[in-house]
């Protein structure tokens, strides 16, 4: 009986070293496509980064040129040069019933329409 027991005990030595060869083959391909996985993420992090950082460069020069457009001194110069406009005078001031007595309505057979 101890021939057969050893027979039968080398044979499971061998099946367990086979095992663990085999666990260790998949372990190293996992680890394997881990790191490749990560190292993915990673580049794809960097690249988004570099991507939000050149955005807010843009954001920041969009800004500024928005303030330089919207600048009342800016705005005052393109005025006086182009339009001359003028603040209005309380003068100028109109109520909705004499703009009516100003310009009164008339129907398409140009007649006047009583408001």
């Amino acid at each position: 009986m101890s021939a057969s027991y050893a027979t039968t005990g080398r044979a499971a030595r061998r099946m367990s070293w086979f095992l663990l060869f085999l666990v260790g083959v998949a372990l190293t391909v996992t680890l394997y496509f881990v790191k490749t996985h990560a190292q993915s993420a990673k580049r794809e992090v960097r690249q988004l980064t570099q991507s939000i950082a050149a955005e807010e460069a843009a954001i920041r020069v969009l800004r500024a040129e928005l303030a330089y457009l919207q600048s009342p001194t800016r705005l005052s110069e393109l005025n006086d040069e182009h339009l001359k406009l003028a603040p209005i005078t309380p003068e100028q001031e109109r109520e909705a019933a004499d703009i009516i007595a100003m310009f009164p309505l008339v129907s398409e057979l140009g007649e006047e329409v009583a408001p």
